[in-house]
């Protein structure tokens, strides 16, 4: 695993946060949103408590393996939007803040899959990079009624669900196999917002032997198309 976050070009302030956990086999990313500094805070606060979760679990496990299942998965985000969601309203300076959240856990059965918001998946495999979430926004529900693909492009920021915005959440949790040779690329819209599907895929397939290479290529790309927003990025190499 490996993962790198840069504030890009525009933005003052890194609202995302990234951490992986190798001993856990977890990675978790968030695109913190909110007023001044909260955006930030929530990121921050989303992905400490959710690996504080996964942590928590592999103390009380007898078995670690059972650790990685939807239930946890589910749960740890869960946890994280109750912390977010709390907070936010105990103090002026975090109000109405909110956060995107994927997140990655993997075992002997493959890939565990959770995340709410925009942040996305990615599996490259066999030359062939696909996107394993679904964008919670606000264009996806107009492109049901619209499939010739022609939305406001306002519509691709409108979140539809995002943690910390209400009491409860419903996150996607999934299990998707993993084959030797995957690589599973998880980000924040920083990066998808400016770079092609197509582009990811060719850099991942020109350097997925170079791990740092490879990811700082994709940052650098972002830079050079503006980097209006931060991006984060994590990478996965399947054995």
């Amino acid at each position: 695993m490996i993962a790198a976050t840069d504030v890009g070009r525009v933005r003052q302030l890194n609202e995302d946060s990234v951490r992986i956990v190798p001993d856990l086999n977890i990675a978790v990313l968030a695109d913190g949103m909110g007023g001044h500094k909260a955006g930030e805070i929530a990121s921050k606060m989303a992905v400490t408590t959710f690996c504080k979760y996964y942590e928590e679990q592999f103390l009380i496990s007898d078995d670690p393996q059972t650790v990685h299942h939807d239930d946890v998965m589910r749960e740890a985000i869960t946890t994280a939007n109750s912390e977010v969601y709390g907070n936010g309203r105990k103090l002026a300076h975090m109000e109405g803040m909110g956060t995107t959240l994927v997140a990655a856990s993997f075992d002997s059965s493959g890939i565990k899959v959770g995340h709410i918001g925009d942040s996305r998946c990615y599996r490259f495999s066999g030359g062939e990079l696909s996107q394993l979430t679904t964008d919670h926004t606000l264009a996806n529900d107009l492109l049901s009624e619209h499939p010739d693909g022609h939305v406001p492009s306002y519509s691709h920021h409108v979140l539809k669900k995002a943690l910390g915005i209400e009491s409860n959440c419903e996150p996607d949790v999934f299990t998707s196999p993993v084959l030797k040779g995957d690589v599973f690329l998880l980000c924040s819209d920083g990066l998808t917002g400016v770079v092609e599907d197509n582009d990811i895929a060719t850099v991942l397939t020109l350097r997925a032997h170079e791990p740092e290479l490879c990811i700082d290529t994709l940052i650098r790309a972002c830079l050079m198309g503006g980097a209006p927003d931060n991006v984060s990025i994590v990478l996965v190499f399947a054995e």
